[in-house]
């Protein structure tokens, strides 16, 4: 017979995520010293959006096993998703301190520090967690990013084509990498890559709105209108690239 916190696991894989939420909570009550079924419950409240409950388990779960590098790195990942850097900055560096290998705590620190600008020391953590997981698709994309915001186009470039070639099925890489193409003046490695983003995944704002401005600059305009057009259809109306697009097509 599976315990509670086997049976929530279990749940979980089968993304029956309320049982397994309540099967974490039965552990709770049954074994109330015991931080593993916190901090099951805090990650996976975490991944599901609902961010301050997740806060409430992983601290409770601190109190009870300080220093815990598992439940630093989930805290710290709850505190970026709420935009509070500072504290999701010092978890990370406990867990770290706790965990020299801890390849998630580096990943999630670069995320952090790209987040507040500190983009130097981003790609320091990055490239910690790439030593510790050569194969890390997320630390190359991300450092990636990192190098590209510094004009570092070389290097952004390396790490995109590395990023797919790790990791298959991440449109964002093959359209972070068309971006560098076009900075780079090779319009046509750029389109490629969109195309290869789109074919992926075919909404992708992002690969729409920057393969319509590209087709634009090559006056191919129909074909830029059409990629936009898509956009406006299926985007989210918050979405930044959804008003870029809105705003060129009510100008032309």
């Amino acid at each position: 017979m599976l315990t509670h916190i086997e049976q929530g696991i279990q749940f979980e894989e089968e993304e029956r995520f309320q049982e397994a939420i309540a099967e974490y909570n039965l552990a709770i009550s049954e074994e109330p010293e015991n931080p593993e079924p916190l901090i099951q419950k805090g990650a996976l409240l975490n991944d599901l959006g609902d961010f301050e409950p997740a806060l409430q388990a992983l601290t409770d779960a601190l109190i009870l096993r300080s220093g815990d590098s598992f439940a630093l790195v989930a805290r710290g990942d709850v505190y970026s998703s709420l935009q509070r850097y500072t504290e999701a900055i010092a978890d990370f560096t406990e867990a770290i301190s706790t965990d020299r290998d801890n390849v998630d705590a580096y990943y999630n620190i670069g995320l952090a520090y790209a987040n507040i600008g500190q983009t130097e020391r981003a790609i320091q953590d990055f490239t910690e967690a790439i030593q510790l997981y050569p194969n890390h698709g997320g630390a190359y994309n991300n450092r990636g990013l990192a190098f590209f915001r510094i004009g570092d186009y070389p290097a952004a470039l390396a790490d995109f084509t590395k990023a797919v070639t790790v990791r298959t099925g991440f449109a964002c890489s093959y359209t972070h990498r068309g971006r560098v193409y076009e900075a780079l003046g090779d319009r046509a490695n750029a389109m490629e890559d969109y195309d290869r983003a789109l074919a992926i995944s075919p909404t992708d704002a992002s690969a729409l709105f920057f393969r319509g401005t590209l087709y634009f600059a090559a006056n191919e305009p129909a074909k830029g209108k059409s990629d936009f057009e898509a956009l406006v259809r299926t985007a989210p109306l918050d979405n930044q690239f959804r008003a870029l697009a809105l705003k060129y097509l009510g100008s032309h």
